[in-house]
């Protein structure tokens, strides 16, 4: 149907409408997932980035500076982009956004390995086709196709032990994958599902020398681009957790690391804060028993409180990391009662509660608090305060730290009515025994406080124009007081005015001004409170899994960029389309003006699967609807395709529609 025929049918059913001058959504880049998902120190890799609303990639933004990036190649839906790995670059995960005159997207997740890295070649869906790969090394593969299957073939010598350990929800994918281990005639070995939530993982010793196959096999019905993952398969030692979970400053203690295939006891311990080494730690290990292993840990008297991270590092590489906390709180040890403020460290059973007994005074009150689940031990912890007849006075067991998804860890806040003595119990609700259940229970006096918190690590301010930075407090243990909140690290031209979170209020927007400033500048900015040394954070969630499956990162800056204002947007008022082959199919376009905004829009669509092609469609000022029919030719390939955008280009501005899908028959 000719464009014109196309019109009058609009304006004979109404679909013709006024143009729209309500505020227009500001759509900035998203990022769902990166491909391969990592890399070794000291390289540089090509990467492909999905998602949407990516046209004028420009910048890529690593929140540290051991990795660089830049723009290769820009489509709506895709990027090419060239990570370069300084040899510096830390194991583990290092974050990265995306800048446009749009924003800045999201954050995605590039992991940095010591193994060697390789990436998978298709074919390799059967048995047949194994790529074959030698150990130790990092896989990157994706399941990316209906049907897809991963399969990798190694040579294995009797005696020998290899980790076999898949991340993709842990990296941010959505991913729900098992892991099977076949032998020389493709018989199942073993296999495993969630063991980390989604993510599988398998420490096999084999019996005798011979070639053996590894699968990656999905568990969805329908597979997605999205869907990437890593695979180890190495010697080095995998880490859970490390009891005591809690040390002093200055302390020289004897601990016990948990996890698999501690092997090796001459490997070196390596500790690291926030990505830094830390001065003064050191330790050795005194014993390995394979799930376990006894160690020695110098903690110096200068170690800072928070949270520190422990590996193993071997000849055949490094293990991945155990987490523990350096707190300077007296310990508990032993006796007939505790006196607060006091840390308590220990192993918690199910079903064997342990109790300690304190005196209150009538008006005193004390927290409660578990450090467990958030910091890799596998409790789940509930509270009871008793009095001294065994009355409950009161109980949690999952509370609400900000910025921890699914927690397990218990806190009370408790005021006494009378002078007395009483107990506080701590029971784990996992419905298993072992000694790898360490926890730490704080008690302490409320010191009134504010958590101060981005609402978005992604602002904007329009250029010429005005916005805001959102800030949140949470008033904890019965602070009231005002919170006066600055920025640092503003772009050229963007000014800021001063804003407090006035007492009773939870939340205050911080003013900017870009009067002077051009579209796509932009600086990574931090906002603090007056009286706290931390920086404003914020909780992100890294693009893909959902419930337990999700994986977060803590991020202290925002991203703020001056951004271009949107003179129109798209909405396609469907998710999918089903084509079948040598047919045809409408996608109905809603379009939304900004006032004064008339000029013609001329559509195109991005991302189609071969022999399906779109009808090119110009929409004249004032036309607020259009229809863009897709033709599949009887060649077409068949299958579904995700990523489809709508795009519009007017004066020189372009637009997308969310993205939609299309299933080919």
């Amino acid at each position: 149907m000719k464009l014109a025929a196309l019109l009058f049918l609009f304006a004979a059913s109404g679909l013709a409408a006024e143009v729209e001058t309500h505020e227009l959504p500001h759509r900035l880049p998203r990022l769902t997932s990166v491909f391969p998902q990592g890399a070794g120190p000291a390289t540089s890799v090509r990467v492909e980035i999905l998602g949407e609303f990516l046209d004028r990639a420009s910048s890529v933004m690593f929140l540290d500076e051991s990795i660089s990036g830049k723009v290769i190649e820009v489509h709506a839906t895709r990027l090419e982009l060239e990570f370069n790995v300084s040899s510096g670059a830390g194991n583990g995960p290092h974050y990265f956004r995306i800048l446009s005159p749009r924003g800045a997207s999201n954050v995605l997740l590039f992991r940095v390995g010591d193994l060697p890295h390789v990436t998978e070649q298709e074919p390799n869906s059967t048995f047949a086709e194994a790529n074959s790969v030698k150990p130790p090394l990092t896989i990157n593969g994706r399941l990316n196709v209906d049907g897809d299957f991963d399969f990798f073939r190694f040579r294995a010598e009797a005696g020998q032990t290899w980790i076999f350990d898949l991340r993709a929800a842990r990296n941010g994918s959505g991913l729900d994958a098992a892991l099977i281990l076949l032998d020389e005639q493709a018989r199942e070995m073993a296999r495993n599902e969630d063991y980390f939530i989604w993510d599988p993982f398998i420490e096999y010793k084999f019996d005798r020398s011979g070639t053996y196959t590894v699968v990656v096999q999905p568990t969805h019905t329908q597979l997605d681009p999205n869907f990437a993952y890593q695979l180890d398969i190495r010697s080095a030692p995998h880490l859970e957790t490390v009891s005591p979970i809690s040390v002093t400053p200055g302390a020289s203690l004897e601990a016990t690391l948990y996890g698999a295939g501690f092997l090796d006891k001459s490997a070196r311990l390596f500790f690291t804060r926030d990505g830094a080494v830390p001065a003064g730690f050191g330790g050795r290990i005194l014993e390995t028993r394979d799930s376990s292993a006894m160690i020695h840990i110098e903690v110096p008297n200068s170690a800072r409180a928070g949270t520190y991270d422990l590996a193993l590092v071997t000849p055949t590489g490094c293990s991945d990391t155990a987490t523990f906390l350096v707190d300077p709180t007296a310990v508990y040890r032993g006796g007939e009662t505790i006196e607060p403020p006091v840390s308590i460290t220990g192993t918690a059973h199910y079903r064997d509660p342990e109790r300690f007994r304190f005196t209150a005074k009538k008006g005193q009150t004390l927290v409660f608090e578990v450090r467990a689940h958030r910091f890799g031990s596998p409790v789940d912890s509930v509270l009871r305060i008793l009095d001294e007849k065994g009355k409950q006075l009161a109980v949690n067991d999952d509370a609400d730290f900000p910025g921890v998804a699914d927690n397990k860890d218990s806190r009370i806040f408790h005021t006494f009515d009378a002078d007395g003595r009483y107990e506080v119990e701590i029971r784990n609700l996992v419905r298993v025994t072992g000694e790898d259940f360490p926890y730490q229970l704080l008690i302490y006096r409320p010191v009134p406080h504010a958590n101060v918190m981005l609402a978005s690590d992604q602002p904007y301010v329009d250029a010429g124009g005005d916005g805001v930075i959102k800030v949140t407090a949470e008033r904890l243990f019965g602070f009231d007081g005002p919170v006066e909140l600055s920025v640092a690290g503003l772009p050229d031209g963007v000014t800021t005015e001063t804003a407090v979170i006035s007492p009773g209020q939870t939340s205050a927007s911080i003013p900017l001004h870009a009067r002077g400033a051009h579209p796509g500048v932009y600086s990574n900015v931090q906002v603090f409170a007056k009286g706290v040394e931390a920086p404003a954070w914020r909780s992100v969630k890294i693009s893909g899994g959902e419930g337990e499956g999700q994986t977060f990162a803590r991020i202290d800056r925002a991203a703020l960029v001056v951004s271009e204002r949107p003179l129109f947007a798209l909405e396609a008022e469907v998710t999918r389309v089903t084509l079948v082959r040598g047919g045809k199919v409408d996608i109905p376009v809603q379009i939304q003006r900004a006032q004064d905004f008339a000029a013609d829009i001329q559509f195109q669509v991005d991302g189609l699967p071969p022999g399906v092609t779109a009808e090119t469609v110009t929409a004249p000022g004032g036309l607020s609807n259009v229809r863009i029919r897709l033709t599949a030719s009887s060649s077409a390939a068949i299958g579904r395709t995700k990523e489809i955008a709508v795009i519009g280009t007017a004066d020189g501005h372009v637009e997308e529609a969310p993205v939609i899908s299309v299933q080919v028959d």
